[in-house]
Parts: structure tokens; C-alpha cells; sequence
């Protein structure tokens, strides 16, 4: 009767991304197949995709002098290829690269850092755009060659926020300093003005990059400091030190070709943005790196996989000259083309735009359909790979949008919190009992690190999958050829996958998955390298050139630092929201990124007085690992991994003494667990670690043990991010000791 009342919430990246999305909720009829995650980089990805043109925020561990790691662990066995990196990391700290962890919580990264820098949650951006100040308006210490030939720094900003663009082409002008005119960006041989203020046909202008410099002018230490409680003299020295650790202007020679050197790097993850306005956070991370040149050069930031192999997929461009990702790896076409009606998914993706994971909005439009603008409600609900119970906020609220679905069903390795909710539940293969052709994918998990494009074969473990364990999605293959529209679906894997004849599959016929993944890897590599090659040899990899690891000085799309796509964007959300009569927050859709106080900074009445934050460990994964008898021993014999830590001074003032068992609680719900005194922690801060806290009974493990942070967060649209949709995972509590 309708398709769209099909739900699909998942987390099996390799799956979704290749088989599902693209092919079986399309030829089904469903939008609604992106119910993907709510903390694990929201605000990053949509970020990323809009400066760097990729999904992941990642430096060049290979030649990095100076790393400022905030709120993240990237290279000490947490983030992006974790062991690969957690190697490089090694060499790089033997070769004396600094390494600054920016963090309210001592982690394992800040243990081995050269310096922990404890910060007020929430507060980063504040932190980011002081440095900005300093190095910009202080020190005078930017990358001009960079900014005026490889950014927007020097576009022409009018009064209204907009380009000043030239009549007929409709290209963004600048002001070139040998004419004394403005001229279009891409004129040859412009020695564009990154500084000034000038008259063009009667209006008023300014380089984007002055707009900035007078925007971070406020951002001074001193008004950092009480923000953030990192002291104005380390905000400074910190500036100073990544300025000159930049060594602007230096070059290096790799493999006979000579490069811009520019070894430092801010790299953010979620722990920084994982708040309300967190993509400004992440915006002006962007800007630090752009400013000194850092960016897809040796040394410094970069996204992974850009170019592809022999120029299989390069980045776009758009009409401003600014970078949009390749297709085979990106989703951000909308960031600048924004399509002016009603939505139909529940993610709302025509009124949040510049997103790429809005699984929020999912459970808040399914557990209220007052507040849904959407003519219709799920009535069936498909989990694959996903804890909603657990990996979402709040339990309680988790539970009514469950009851709100008339039929759900659940795959899952385990009886866990779900299945209690769930009218079906059906035993899914485990990774290790699974074949999966090309786990390691473009947009996520191809580490450049390693030097090489690499494809390879996840093979089982073992010979059969236990009890009637099947693959999910090998079940939902079955269910299309069972409706009959498994023909739909294998066209559109022809097209997904980049199937050629002679192995284009027939709509007319059937194909186990192992066939499928054969005609996969034919069409990739030609007839000799089908799955038996990759079965018996493991992996197919190609060696990076030195313009695919570094590709800044030789692609042609420039990088944003001034967001005037933000402007459009708000005029196009406005538009829709007011059509439907839905409340929507546009306030963060500006230009240039400012900090703005989370719901937490401002909820410090008493008696809660107290921050709570999460953190990664690095032995355990989301909710996924927590029935792993091993790592549940490692966790219980580890210091704080099923602990609450709580600073030394504050716990004295509280009453509270190492191993007490205390209470948290949060205006949402609260946790009770055993205290870790320890001076690794802010002393306004609480830290709870992983996603511990199990109650199922048929997860007997992982059951009870460790503490739910999530029970402490509420989920409303007054809790997310109003760009990226990315849930504020900070919030306010009162802690005492339970006699």
C-alpha cells in the first residue's frame, strides 16, 4: 500500500552500503534505509564532505611533526584502521612528533601524549577559534600562497554575506592586486588580495578572508580561558608552537617530485563535535589546518582516498570552484543544490541538508507522529546489526518508539535489549562466519596509511554458522525473490556495483551472493581475479602514486573556509519548514563558525553541578564486543573500564572515596556504579566509558556489568545538532554516594 512504512536500521556498514541502500530498499520503495548511528561522527562526516571533499578527518602520520588530537585517539588503538595507525603513531613519536591530547578525560591517547590539555566539554570551538585569533591577528602567521590559490580565502564577500560574482559566468570574483579590479577566481596569473575592503559596481566588498580575521578577533585568549579553563598562556603557546611546527613556505621532495611540507595537524573526531552546534566545532578545526596550508600534503590533514587509482574517481567541483566529494566515496551533492520540497524519509533530509546521518530524527518522527511532517507511520520496522535499545539515548524513550511500530523485527547474534522488544527475531551470522568480498571500502575503512589501494576477502572463520544463523541480508534477498522483485534488484546492483558484461546480472535469474561476489570481482579486475583468486590470495592491492597520497597541489577544486553555501541553505530549509508548518532551528547555518554554548554549559543549577562525557576504549567496540567473554575478563580487570572516574578533589568534596558505589543522575534517567578516583579527569567532569550496562538476559556476559551512559541522555530537536542532527552526548548531573 505504501513502501515507505518499511524501516530499516542498521549498522552493517559493509552491507548497507553496498548491497542494501543501493539496491534492495530502492527496488522495495523505501527511502527509509539510513537508520544508521546517532554519536559516531554526525557532525564530522557532514564537515568533512564539505571541506575535504571525503567522509573521515585523518593527518599524514608519515611526515606529522605536531599533532593536536581533540577529543579523539586517533593512533593509539582507537579511530580509523586502528592497528595500521596505532604503528605509524609508534615510528612517528620515535621520530619526535608532538603529540597534544585536547580532552576532559585522561585516555589512553592523552597517557601517551607529550602534553594532556583537560578542557571544559563542549567548549573546543572556543579553544579551536582562539587559536585561530592568535595565529591570524596576532602572530600574522598564515599560508598565503595556500589560501589564495587553493581556498576561497580571496572570493569577494558583499554586506549581504553572499559572493560578489561576475555578470554572465556567474563566477565569484576577486580583487587582483596587478589590475586594481576584481576579476573572476579562476582568471590565470591573479595575484588575488586576501586582505582589504573595496567598492565593486557600487557595493561594498571584502575577502572572505578578511570577513575571517575580523571574526575571530573576539576569540582571545582571555575570553577563552574562563570558557574553556585552559589558561590564556597555554592557548597562546599552543598557537605559537603549531604555527611554527607548520613551517610555512618549506617544501620536500618525495619520490623525485617536490611538495609543499607542512607536518602539523588538528585532527577531531567525535568526542569534540559530539555536542549541540558541533559542526562549528568541526568547521573551524577545518579553517586552523587550511590556514597554516595543512591540507593533503605531506604531514598534514587530509581525508582519505580522494583520487582514486590511475584517476579512477577524482573530486567535483562545483560553478564557485569548490570541492565536492567523488562520487564513488561521497553524498554531499545536496550541500550546495538544495531541493526545495516536502521530504518523504523520516530523516527530513530536504530541511537538513548539509548532513549525512540524521538516524535521529528516525526515532524522534517514529516515537511522535505529532511532531512527524510526514503523511504517513512505519508500520514495519527491520533491525540489522543496530542495539536501539542500548546505542540510542535514553532507553525508556528507545521503548515507546519501539511500541509505536506495529511489526518489528530483529537480526541479531544474540537475545539482546531489541529482541526483548522485537515480534521476530531472527539469528544473524556472525563477522567471523560471514564472507564479505571488499570489506574494506573506499569511504571508510581503506587506510591510506598503508601505502596502497588494497580489495580483499573476509572469509569465515569457520565452516558453517551456527544453529540457523544466515546473513541478514542474504534473508532479505530471499524475501525479494519471495514478493518477486529480486529482477529490480539485481539491476540496480549492476549499476551499484560497476558490473560489465559478461557479468552484468540477468533479472530473470537467481545468484547465491558468493555469485554475485564473483561477478563482482570480475568486473573489477577481469576474469582472472574471480572470488576463488581472492579466496586463495587474500587481497588485490595497488601501490599510491604520490599525487593519490598527497592530491592537494594537483587537483583543481578549491577548499572552503567561508561557508556561504550556509546562507543558501537556511533560505531553502525556511522555505520548506514554513510550507510544512515545522518548527526548524536555523540559527547555525552561517558563513564563518562561532562557539555557542551547548544545553549543558548552561544547565549548571544546582544540584546539577557536574558534566558527564563518554569516552572510547581502546579493547572494546559500541555495544558489539560487550558479550565477548575475553575482553568482559579485560574489562573487569581493567582500572576504569567498568567504573565511573571522578577527580580526586571533586570526590573529596563530595564525599566520595576510590571504590565507593555512587549514583548519577540526569534530568533523563540515572546510573549507579563504582567510583574511580584519579587525577586523569577534569574536575568539573564525570567519565563513563563504552557502552557497558547490558540488562538483556539473553546477553548473560555482558549483563550488568559496567555503567549505560546513554540512560543519561535525552533525545528532543532541542538536543541535536540543528545542522548535522548529531545528539548532544553532554549533559549535566548530580552525583552522590550510595551508602
Amino acid at each position: 500500500e505504501d513502501p515507505r512504512k518499511l524501516v530499516l536500521a542498521n549498522f552493517d556498514h559493509y552491507a548497507l552500503g553496498v548491497l542494501m541502500r543501493p539496491a534492495w530498499a530502492v527496488a522495495f520503495g523505501t527511502p527509509n534505509s539510513d537508520w544508521v548511528g546517532y554519536y559516531c561522527g554526525n557532525y564530522l562526516h557532514a564537515s568533512m564532505y564539505l571541506t575535504n571533499g571525503s567522509f573521515h578527518s585523518d593527518f599524514d602520520l608519515d611526515h606529522c611533526n605536531y599533532v593536536i588530537l581533540l577529543g579523539n585517539q586517533q593512533g593509539f588503538m582507537a579511530g580509523l584502521n586502528a592497528n595500521v595507525a596505532a604503528r605509524k603513531t609508534a615510528d612517528a613519536r620515535r621520530r619526535g612528533m608532538r603529540v597534544v591530547v585536547v580532552d576532559p578525560v585522561g585516555t589512553n591517547a592523552a597517557a601517551k601524549a607529550d602534553e594532556w590539555i583537560p578542557i571544559r566539554p563542549g567548549t573546543d570551538g572556543a579553544f579551536i577559534l582562539s587559536l585561530i585569533n592568535v595565529l591570524l591577528n596576532e602572530l600574522g602567521c598564515y599560508d598565503r600562497e595556500f589560501l589564495g590559490q587553493r581556498t576561497n580565502a580571496p572570493y569577494l564577500v558583499g554586506e549581504d554575506g553572499g559572493y560578489l560574482k561576475e555578470n554572465g559566468s556567474g563566477k565569484p570574483l576577486v580583487w587582483d592586486q596587478r589590475v586594481e579590479a576584481a576579476v573572476p577566481f579562476d582568471k590565470p596569473g591573479t595575484n588575488p588580495a586576501l586582505q582589504g575592503s573595496f567598492v565593486v559596481g557600487e557595493k561594498k566588498c571584502q575577502p572572505a578572508f578578511q570577513e575571517l580575521k575580523e571574526h575571530v578577533k573576539r576569540y582571545t585568549p582571555e575570553m577563552a580561558a574562563p570558557i574553556t579553563t585552559v589558561p590564556a598562556a597555554t592557548i597562546r603557546r599552543i598557537a605559537k608552537e603549531f604555527g611554527a611546527a607548520a613551517r610555512i613556505g618549506s617544501t620536500i621532495v618525495i619520490d623525485g617530485k617536490v611538495l609543499p611540507f607542512r607536518p602539523v595537524a588538528v585532527n577531531i573526531y567525535r568526542g569534540a563535535g559530539a555536542h549541540k552546534h558541533g559542526t562549528h566545532t568541526a568547521l573551524a578545526v577545518q579553517i586552523l589546518n587550511m590556514i597554516v596550508g595543512s591540507f593533503y600534503v605531506p604531514g598534514g590533514h587530509r581525508g582519505i582516498n580522494l583520487v582514486g587509482p590511475s584517476g579512477r574517481w577524482t573530486p567535483g567541483e562545483t560553478v564557485d570552484g569548490l570541492i565536492t566529494p567523488p562520487a564513488a566515496i561521497g553524498r554531499a551533492a545536496q550541500y550546495y543544490d538544495f531541493e526545495e520540497r516536502p521530504p518523504e524519509e523520516l530523516g527530513l533530509r530536504e530541511l537538513y541538508p548539509i548532513s549525512t546521518n540524521r538516524s535521529v530524527l528516525y526515532e524522534i518522527n517514529v516515537r511522535d507522529r505529532k511532531q512527524s511532517p510526514l503523511p504517513y507511520t512505519p508500520e514495519v520496522l527491520i533491525v540489522c546489526r543496530r542495539n536501539l535499545m542500548m546505542s540510542n539515548a535514553n532507553p525508556e524513550l528507545g521503548a515507546k518508539m519501539l511500541q509505536q511500530v506495529p511489526f518489528v523485527v530483529n537480526f541479531s547474534t544474540h537475545l539482546d535489549e531489541v529482541s526483548e522488544m522485537s515480534d521476530l527475531v531472527l539469528p544473524d551470522q556472525h563477522f567471523l562466519e560471514r564472507l564479505d568480498l571488499f570489506p574494506n571500502n573506499f569511504t571508510h575503512t581503506m587506510s591510506p596509511h598503508t601505502g596502497h589501494f588494497y580489495w580483499g576477502v573476509r572469509q569465515p572463520a569457520v565452516e558453517k554458522p551456527m544453529g540457523q544463523a544466515r546473513r541478514w541480508i542474504d534473508v532479505l534477498f530471499e524475501v525479494a525473490d519471495r514478493i518477486g522483485f529480486s529482477g529490480d534488484v539485481y539491476k540496480l546492483l549492476n549499476n551499484s556495483l560497476g558490473l560489465t558484461d559478461p557479468y552484468k546480472l540477468d533479472p530473470k535469474a537467481h545468484y547465491s551472493m558468493e555469485e554475485i561476489y564473483d561477478r563482482w570481482a570480475k568486473s573489477q579486475f577481469g576474469p582472472e581475479r574471480g572470488i576463488d583468486w581472492f579466496k586463495k590470495n587474500g587481497y588485490h592491492k595497488v601501490p599510491r602514486s604520490v599525487e593519490e597520497k598527497y592530491p592537494g597541489p594537483s587537483i583543481s577544486p578549491r577548499f572552503p573556509i567561508y561557508y556561504e553555501n550556509m546562507l543558501r541553505a537556511k533560505e531553502s530549509v525556511s522555505k520548506v519548514a514554513a510550507e510544512l508548518a515545522y518548527k526548524l532551528d536555523t540559527s547555525d547555518y552561517q558563513a564563518l563558525p562561532e562557539w555557542k554554548a551547548c544545553p549543558a554549559y548552561q544547565d549548571g543549577t544546582p544540584p546539577y553541578d557536574l558534566y558527564v562525557v563518554n569516552f572510547k576504549l581502546p579493547f572494546h567496540s559500541l555495544s558489539f564486543t560487550t558479550q565477548n567473554p575475553w575482553l568482559s575478563d579485560l574489562a573487569e580487570h581493567h582500572p576504569y573500564a567498568y567504573k565511573i572516574l571522578i577527580n580526586t578533589e571533586t570526590a573529596k568534596r563530595k564525599g566520595v572515596k576510590d571504590g565507593d558505589e555512587i549514583s548519577v543522575e540526569s534530568v533523563a534517567g540515572k546510573v549507579k556504579g563504582q567510583a574511580k578516583v584519579t587525577e586523569c579527569i577534569h574536575p568539573e567532569v564525570l567519565g563513563i566509558a563504552g557502552m557497558f550496562g547490558s540488562w538483556a538476559k539473553g546477553k548473560p556476559v555482558a549483563k550488568g556489568k559496567g555503567v549505560h551512559f546513554n540512560t543519561l541522555l535525552p533525545m528532543s530537536l532541542e538536543r541535536i545538532d540543528p545542522i548535522s542532527t548529531g545528539v548532544d552526548s553532554c549533559i549535566r548531573v548530580k552525583v552522590s554516594r550510595i551508602a
